[in-house]
């Protein structure tokens, strides 16, 4: 059964996807063969692509990198537009079709429009479709960067590796690269304004310049780094003032949020958020986190549901553009200790808001907000006032 995404337009007209099943369809690239196809021209394109992930989940974005030499590269240059297309289990043929050059790569190929424009394989176990926003060019390839317009999968087993001279795809030594650098910059390996250097990463991570360039890109997109024109991939610096300023804009958006839900008759359902709240407070249990990762998409799908009780497309919008992620992967993400009274001011959330309750709500709400700021602070004094 094909997912779709839920029935609501942001400002722009298109439809914005929930982080929840963008997750749970880019799952299917863990270890996949995707064909990424572009339409430019009235023609259409098609490659077999294996460095091709998802980048961000907030906002749903996807990283695609290809070989400026292959005619698709430059059709998605040309239309700012491409799908991929997961392959599932018993797809080598397709995945041999369109990795070697061809007169007409679609020839005997089902394939249907997409709402971005590019053709969609019919029978691929999952499709994703993206708007470039920007790129990067790297050497023979280029990084495509894609905000994801739609997503939708099937049941069904991804092709994991394709013999016939593929081999194995490395999505996980990737993701592994990834997660090692960016605990080295967790752990404060560089200073905040430091350029780290491709071949350097490479080297220090034991790993190729592929999957180096790989890790920094997933940085960037963090917040971790930033990309200067001259210098290169900069340690971005992060101080109490950034902190501050997040957790304020988060708690205004939520205190109106409280305003707006408590005073509509009969009240709203909370079921969703209380669901979110349970599965949060597995993850941080006496004074430590469980798992840090986990906990902070849980922490994020807690707030992003409180945020959603109002219905309004702006504030939801509004509080997807404050990186909390980021903020919280700086300061929080840098010592497995945190303090439970996180999980019992949410809970107070919780319950308050299950009650119909606005002053409580609002109580719990500001505490919640005091605490990140002063954890923030806390651990950013231990540091010397900068991460």
């Amino acid at each position: 059964m094909t997912s779709p995404t839920q029935d609501r337009e942001d400002h722009d007209g298109v439809v914005p996807l929930d982080a929840k099943e963008f997750r749970r369809v880019v799952g299917h690239l863990a270890s996949g063969v995707t064909v990424v196809t572009a339409a430019a021209d009235d023609v259409m394109f098609g490659m077999t692509a294996s460095s091709v992930t998802s980048l961000s989940a907030d906002p749903p974005m996807m990283l695609a990198c290809l070989n400026n030499a292959v005619p698709t590269a430059g059709a998605v240059s040309r239309s700012g537009r491409f799908s991929v297309n997961v392959l599932g289990a018993g797809q080598a043929e397709l995945a041999h079709k369109f990795a070697v050059p061809s007169e007409n790569k679609f020839a005997g190929v089902q394939v249907h429009s997409g709402t971005a424009g590019a053709p969609l394989i019919s029978a691929a176990l999952a499709h994703i479709e993206c708007e470039v926003v920007e790129r990067v060019v790297g050497g023979t390839h280029t990084a495509f960067f894609g905000r994801v317009l739609s997503a939708s999968a099937s049941d069904g087993e991804p092709l994991t590796y394709f013999r016939g001279g593929f081999g194995r795809f490395e999505f996980t030594r990737d993701d592994a690269a990834y997660r090692q650098a960016r605990q080295k910059v967790l752990d404060r390996v560089w200073a905040p304004g430091d350029v780290v250097a491709l071949e350097d990463l490479a080297a220090s991570l034991d790993v190729d310049e592929a999957a180096a360039f790989y890790a920094l890109t997933r940085l960037s997109s963090d917040g971790l780094v930033r990309r200067d024109p001259d210098a290169g991939y900069v340690i971005t610096p992060f101080d109490a003032r950034t902190s501050d300023a997040t957790f304020d804009a988060r708690l205004a958006i939520e205190i109106g949020v409280v305003d707006l839900v408590t005073s509509q008759p009969g009240g709203v359902d909370v079921t969703e958020l209380r669901q979110r709240f349970d599965a949060m407070a597995q993850l941080l249990v006496d004074d430590r986190f469980v798992d840090f990762d986990a906990y902070l998409d849980a922490n994020y799908l807690f707030h992003e549901a409180l945020v959603a009780l109002a219905g309004n497309n702006v504030l939801s919008a509004a509080f997807g553009g404050l990186s909390i992620k980021q903020v919280m992967t700086r300061s929080f993400g840098s010592t497995p200790i945190t303090s439970q009274r996180f999980i019992e001011a949410q809970r107070r959330i919780t319950t308050a808001l299950e009650g119909g309750d606005r002053d409580a709500a609002e109580s719990a709400l500001r505490d919640y907000s005091s605490l990140a700021k002063d954890r923030a602070r806390d651990i950013l004094e231990q540091v010397g006032g900068r991460l």
